[in-house]
């Protein structure tokens, strides 16, 4: 290794390879990209998921924690994350801000070791509408200590920008996630009237909106992927229209080729993510070529531009459904943005400083 080269831990994760969502998905195909330009980096994993507990994943070393790396105990998995990496690793990356508590310690700690200390600090999970006020409360205090000890604060959409505390403002980049890594299947071809959607089970996933503004519509089939098990919210909604002839609500896949037909056979994809940042599924799908159809917040409009089409209620959903599609504008120039090198790349520099 150069005398240049960095050694960096991605903390607070569940994971790789990708068993959860939009961070373990980037560091799934973003990771070896960095280690394959000369640099050593360490992804932290919660050791539930992964029986196996092979240490390397395509050249990227995987440190097992016993702690879980979401809900409550996501606080204590990214302190113990932080002990057990801080010796071996130069600079320290905490993908969401869960261990914003410790962040005034980390930082000390890092100036006296001469380390940097960098936060992603993923969407604005402080307006999440599924948390109560004072789960809020905390996170916005775990956002506010992240940003303003951390040595370099990451955002993921311009939308966010202004969500940014003032002591982030100087320190602060935008970096999305990669889309390029998709398997298309040549030769596949959309089923016509068909929908999909592929997102978590969530309230601000918009899921009754889109379900209700489909069946108003001619459309014949509408698949939605996602963990309809993780919730009383989910469960329930899965219970309401599990009667529903045109309705197939699928528990997740992580299996690429079978996520692959499933994309390349819809004619449209519905996307209702309202809360914070750039949805990595939404990215992924710029690369397939079915029509778009997202909620209609900046957020969106951000990721998808004009390659797609923008829906405020289950009405106007409706009526874009059953209207004409519009010619879709060439996606070349997002699908070079939303590239596995570029994003490396601009990682590597916003950690070098």
């Amino acid at each position: 290794m150069s005398n240049s080269a960095m050694r960096i831990a991605f903390l607070g994760t569940a994971g790789i390879p990708n068993r959860y969502g939009g961070f373990e998905s980037f560091l799934e195909h973003c990771a070896p990209v960095i280690a394959g330009n000369g640099h050593q980096v360490t992804v932290t994993c919660d050791a539930r998921l992964y029986p196996d507990r092979e240490p390397d994943f395509r050249s990227v070393h995987r440190l097992f924690i016993d702690t879980p790396a979401n809900g409550g105990w996501s606080i204590i998995h990214d302190l113990i994350a932080f002990v057990r990496t801080f010796s071996r690793s130069t600079h320290l990356v905490l993908l969401g801000v869960s261990g914003g508590l410790w962040f005034p310690l980390f930082r000390l700690l890092c100036a006296l070791a001469g380390k940097r200390l960098i936060v992603n600090i993923d969407g604005i999970e402080w307006r999440r509408s599924k948390f109560g006020p004072a789960k809020r409360a905390l996170l916005w205090l775990l956002d506010t200590l992240a940003q303003t000890f951390a040595h370099v604060v990451i955002y993921d959409s311009e939308g966010l920008r202004k969500y940014l505390r003032p002591a982030a403002a100087s320190k602060s980049c935008c970096i999305a996630y990669p889309g390029d890594h998709v398997l298309r299947l040549p030769g596949s071809r959309p089923v016509a009237g068909s929908a999909l959607t592929i997102c978590r089970i969530e309230p601000e996933n918009n899921l009754e909106l889109m379900i209700t503004g489909f069946l108003g519509s001619s459309l014949s089939s509408y698949t939605i992927i996602g963990n309809w098990s993780h919730s009383a919210y989910a469960r329930a909604l899965r219970a309401r229209f599990s009667d529903e002839p045109r309705l197939h609500l699928l528990d997740p896949i992580y299996d690429a080729t079978t996520l692959a037909e499933h994309r390349e056979g819809c004619a449209i994809y519905l996307h209702g993510h309202s809360v914070g940042g750039t949805n990595p599924s939404l990215v992924e799908m710029l690369f397939y070529d079915c029509d778009i159809l997202c909620l209609d917040v900046t957020f969106n409009r951000h990721t998808a531009g004009d390659c797609a089409q923008y829906f405020a209620d289950k009405q106007s959903l409706t009526i874009l459904l059953d209207g004409p599609q519009p010619t879709r504008l060439a996606r070349d120039a997002l699908r070079t943005r939303y590239s596995a090198d570029g994003i490396a790349a601009s990682y590597i520099a916003a950690l070098r400083g």
